[in-house]
């Protein structure tokens, strides 16, 4: 998957930059890297590598174009080495009733939060839904390891009327980094992973975001494990 990687590995990190994440109980990589608008940022996440579990929705034998949640499990399934594909993950929610097999394309393939719990579970990394009140609770367990996958509104998030469904949240993504802030640490976005695009590590302000997923109830899968340990977790990449 080709991306515009937002991380300056060589870039030299100060010494008050370094050590605010640790201070934090960061437990991911974290880096200095440059936002579109071409402003620094501290970016906390291995962007780059799970900026690679994405890709369009909809390549799967059954037809189904509504997969945005079980892309979205496949790709989280990824980041804890778990080999699957789109068709795997289909496969597995219509033989155990797990996703909406009726209707048209775009809806069949669609699932609830519980059912991308349950999916997860299936394949050995447990989950369960929460409900989140603000962006830090977002941001706290994507700094602690865990895959995520929100409900989001994808008429805010793509800024299209066509897709705002009065609001309410009608598409998953997954996201996989944080921007905040390297002076003051204020969450400036995140990145995200999106199946309806084929996007990969797109940048979401945090006006945007807490627009699109908390203002359509702040719901979200969240993995029950962290990623497992690696060279360089919670240091400068």
């Amino acid at each position: 998957m080709d991306h515009a990687s937002p991380l300056e590995p060589l870039h030299e990190l100060s010494a008050d930059v370094v050590t605010q994440p640790a201070d934090a109980g960061i437990d991911v990589p974290y880096a200095l890297g440059t936002l579109p608008d071409g402003r620094e940022t501290l970016i906390i996440g291995d962007v780059d590598t799970y900026a690679d579990f994405t890709h369009r929705q909809g390549d799967n034998p059954y037809g189904f174009q509504g997969t945005c949640g079980l892309c979205s499990c496949e790709g989280v399934l990824r980041q804890f080495g778990v080999d699957v594909t789109e068709g795997d993950v289909v496969a597995h929610a219509v033989s155990h009733g797990l996703c909406e097999t009726g209707g048209d394309a775009t809806a069949r393939g669609g699932t609830t939060l519980p059912d991308q719990a349950r999916i997860l579970s299936d394949y050995g990394v447990p989950a369960h839904v929460e409900s989140a009140d603000s962006l830090e609770d977002l941001a706290a367990n994507l700094e602690q390891g865990h895959g995520v996958i929100i409900a989001a509104n994808a008429g805010v998030l793509w800024d299209d009327a066509t897709y705002w469904d009065g609001g309410q949240a009608n598409h998953a993504v997954v996201p996989i980094g944080v921007a905040r802030d390297p002076a003051t640490g204020e969450i400036e976005g995140f990145f995200v992973n999106d199946s309806g695009t084929g996007e990969s590590a797109r940048f979401v302000d945090a006006a945007t975001m807490a627009d699109s997923w908390l203002g359509a109830g702040g719901n979200c899968v969240v993995t029950d494990q962290v990623h497992a340990a690696a060279p360089g977790e919670g240091t400068p990449l």
